[in-house]
């Protein structure tokens, strides 16, 4: 008797879309949280840049790995470019942020970057998977 896994593709599929999804949204949170800190120097790490660059593509790639049938970059890209903009935004009225043309472009480069990462391994796994052929026996 064969034995059986606890979870099927299908409900493991399910479970990694549901997790991405929640992660994404927390994700988010935590961003618009230290982004609003009333501290000038926010924590992680010591360039702010690469501290955009991180963020965006995280909530990039849970955004894709929660939503894989927006087979588009385009879905994905411009609501994330528009929250980091948005965020630059409401700290230009904070007293103690400022808004900066450079944060936002470093929102940008971290959703390129995930997004190029993404397409690479979609290719990847779309050759992996058409090459391997099934047992006959």
């Amino acid at each position: 008797m064969a034995r059986q896994g606890i979870l099927d593709a299908d409900q493991l599929q399910g479970l990694i879309r549901r997790l991405s999804q929640v992660a994404f949204w927390s994700c988010v949170l935590v961003v618009a949280y230290l982004a609003f800190l009333p501290s000038e120097d926010a924590p992680g790490l010591t360039w702010d840049k690469a501290n955009h660059l991180l963020a965006f593509a995280v909530m990039t790639a849970l955004a894709a790995f929660g939503w894989p049938t927006r087979r588009s970059a385009f879905s994905l890209w411009v609501p994330l470019l528009g929250y980091g903009l948005l965020i630059e935004i409401i700290q230009h009225v904070l007293p103690t942020r400022e808004f900066s043309l450079l944060d936002w472009a470093a929102d940008g480069l971290g959703i390129l970057a995930a997004l190029g990462l993404i397409a690479l391994w979609r290719q990847w796994r779309s050759r992996y998977h058409s090459s391997a052929k099934p047992s006959t026996r």
